[in-house]
């Protein structure tokens, strides 16, 4: 936004070279001045973009991001002209709006030691560490030099041009330098942890660092010095987050794909008070809060770009009622239950696939981290259940909650930590283990009788981050990147290594076993298929499942039904570029059905006849396999969602006409057409007392109706 936040700027990316910057006005929305500049080759689409004003807010500069690490470039335009002026090359620039330099522009360039500029650094050379500060006349585009800066991991300017944060290699201290004087005015130590980003308030009087690899954050208040520490899991988003600093308590905002968090941050706490809820199934690109922290500016990567008022928002109730929802972890091997875990609680539950009623729920030993994958299986017979945290198993007994077994799998004087757990029989569990001192782990069998007894075990190849697949009956072991197969030998009681054709295509993140472990999935980096193979012979099935501009991010099987040949399974594709399940024969390559669909996890429950999507942001959706053939059999790969089309709220008919109006806070769990269920606080549309087309007079209050009918045929005239 402009110093008087009156007018606003947005990007539009056309091609890798060329971009148009479009200024519009605050209040309505209308664009008021735009042109084309040139992006230099962005490798990454408005990546590495941003915009700001200058003090009177007739010209704009816009940063480009090229394809150097240390070079980047910014483009001078005049609003009212709507041209270019002049560009500029450095690391990063600003409008200064205070001092004697105030309406000029401060750049920053890494210099080496003779201080020649630096624009890319060579293979194998050392990142410089000295920077040079400059400030550009905006008349005739000349420069004067400001002062020199050493011994710099990094730095940044603020917002209004004032400060240039810099943080030293030698020290554990983020430094502000005024460029007024070119001298320290402020200095912030920070924890000896691997730095990862700063963030400076709109109106630059307080700086949000953000830790690597850390929850543990800082915030620091310029005025009085003060400084908060406070944990937060979304500062990953570091080139979106924005902080508002008030007298009494400061704001951040973060995005989480497409919803804004926005919390509290105190001196002695942080809280997440409030969520913006998805008004777009797109991805949040930017964000940028009004100074006073009422207004949010949103901009979406579909295009769409909004203004918010936060205080109309919190008078519609969209204040957080219940922030711990319950995440899918694992479903049982008949597909009858899933078990579910909210991040904060200390228990699994249990729940029934069709009523969603909770069954059951065990207590969990030891920490359980839901955002890595599923930490449970379940026994074939679904009587026993394993969860797992780093370094402990527990058993529980499904009909006995009293009995459980726990124990550590690790070697000892070794420390390792799990990676996958399967029952191979009610008493035999397989146990896949990394070494932490070492790129190498652990394929175990362990016997459960009252107590444990490792009665196999063999070492292998693994890396830390090496993908590791074992199948739900614990016979087959895939490792990725490089590919390495295991199969169980009953014979023997051993894992064998065996080879699938085409192993070298089992290097995706994408695969997934049958739920009888009899066949394996996975979608290949180096090309759009998606293959098959028989996990007891390592034959291919069938032809290659090709998606076309489309990354695959879930698999899923279906069952081999009793009522159908062994041919007719089918396998579901969960794909990106549009978000679609795609349903899709195994062995003949057949395209099912294809629908639209946000979530990014799927499977198959009870009897294979019904599928559910589901993942931590979006409602649990469950479809009827047969309604979904017969309604999308047909669809094509551009299938639009109703959400897509409801950006304003109004539910439309076949003929566009306008139904009904859903409020904001109910949008993301309206079901989708043959949507059978719902989970998660479904939305209920009850419409006995629905009034359509030109019955909707029928809704008006009729006292006031009889008021606007006394003043005449004018007003009945206009109503009609």
């Amino acid at each position: 936004m402009s110093p008087d936040e009156k007018i606003f700027a947005c990007i539009s990316v056309q091609t890798e070279e060329l971009a148009t910057l479009y200024v519009c006005d605050s209040e309505t929305g209308h664009c008021i001045s735009d042109f084309e500049f040139r992006v230099l080759g962005l490798s990454d689409l408005g990546h590495g973009l941003n915009v700001c004003f200058s003090p009177d807010g007739n010209h704009i500069l816009v940063k480009c991001r090229p394809e150097t690490i240390l070079s980047y470039r910014a483009v001078v335009g005049d609003i009212e002209r709507r041209e270019e002026e002049f560009g500029i090359e450095g690391f990063d620039f600003v409008f200064i709006h205070c001092g004697r330099n105030e309406g000029r522009i401060a750049s920053m360039h890494w210099i080496d030691k003779d201080g020649s500029l630096i624009r890319r650094i060579a293979l194998g050379i050392q990142r410089p560490t000295r920077v040079l500060v400059k400030s550009w006349d905006i008349g005739n585009g000349i420069s004067d030099r400001l002062f020199e800066v050493t011994d710099v991991a990094s730095a940044q300017f603020s917002p209004n041009g004032q400060y240039l944060a810099v943080r030293r290699w030698s020290e554990n201290a983020v430094e502000l330098w005024n460029l007024e004087d070119g001298k320290i005015t402020h200095r912030f130590p920070h924890p000896p942890d691997n730095f990862w980003s700063l963030h400076f308030s709109p109106a630059s009087d307080c700086l949000v660092t953000a830790i690597d690899e850390s929850k543990h954050n800082r915030l620091w208040t310029l005025d009085t010095q003060q400084m908060a520490s406070f944990d937060f899991h979304e500062l990953h988003v570091r080139g979106l987050l924005a902080v508002i600093h008030s007298s009494h308590t400061n704001h951040i905002f973060s995005p989480s794909y497409n919803t804004v968090e926005i919390w509290e941050v105190s001196m002695t706490s942080s809280n997440m008070i409030f969520e913006i809820k998805p008004l777009s199934t797109s991805r949040i690109s930017s964000i940028c809060p009004s100074r006073d922290g009422r207004r949010l500016l949103v901009g979406n990567s579909d295009g769409t770009v909004r203004m918010l008022n936060l205080e109309d928002l919190a008078g519609n109730q969209l204040v957080i009622q219940d922030t711990d929802v319950p995440r899918i972890i694992g479903f049982s091997p008949s597909r009858k239950m899933v078990a579910t875990k909210t991040e904060q609680s200390a228990y699994i539950e249990l729940r029934d696939t069709i009523t969603w009623d909770v069954v059951g729920s065990r207590d969990v030993i030891g920490p359980i981290n839901v955002d890595y994958g599923p930490r449970i299986a379940f026994s074939a017979d679904d009587d026993q259940i394993a969860v797992w945290s780093d370094s402990l198993v527990t058993i529980y007994d499904m009909t006995h909650p009293e009995n459980r077994l726990s124990f550590d799998p690790c070697p000892k004087g070794r420390s390792a930590y799990i990676r996958k757990v399967a029952f191979q029989t009610r008493s035999d569990l397989v146990v896949c283990t990394n070494l932490r001192d070492a790129t190498s782990g652990l394929l175990q069998v362990w016997k459960l009788k009252g107590h444990t007894e490792c009665t196999f075990s063999l070492d292998i190849n693994i890396g830390r981050s090496s993908i590791v697949s074992l199948a739900p009956d614990g016979l087959t072991v895939i490792i990725h990147s490089p590919a390495s197969c295991y199969s169980w030998n009953q014979n023997t009681a051993q894992f064998d290594r065996i080879h699938f054709t085409d192993e070298a295509l089992l290097d995706g993140i994408s695969c997934a076993y049958s739920p009888d472990g009899k066949l394996f999935a996975c979608g290949s980096w180096r090309n759009d298929d998606i293959r098959v193979w028989g996990t007891r012979t390592g034959q291919l099935c069938g032809k290659p499942i090709t998606m076309p501009a489309a990354f695959v991010y879930a698999i899923a099987f279906s069952p081999a039904l009793n009522d159908q040949s062994f041919g007719d399974r089918l396998i579901a594709l969960h794909c990106s570029d549009p978000r679609t399940i795609t349903l899709v024969d195994v062995y003949t390559s057949y395209l099912r059905a294809q629908c639209w669909d946000p979530a990014w996890g799927m499977e198959f429950i009870r009897d294979g006849t019904k599928l559910v999507s589901y993942d931590s942001k979006h409602p649990i959706r469950i479809y009827d396999i047969v309604d979904f053939v017969s309604k999308y059999r047909n669809a094509a790969l551009g299938y639009e969602p109703v959400p897509q089309n409801m950006t304003d709220g109004w539910v439309m008919g076949q003929e566009d006409e306008l139904l009904f109006w859903v409020p904001l806070e109910h949008r993301r769990v309206l079901c989708l057409p043959h949507v059978e269920a719902i989970g998660g606080r479904p939305i209920k549309v009850d419409l006995s007392r629905f009034r359509y087309s030109s019955e909707w007079t029928e809704c008006i209050n009729q006292g006031w109706l009889k008021e606007l009918e006394e003043r005449g045929k004018e007003v009945r005239g206009l109503l009609e």
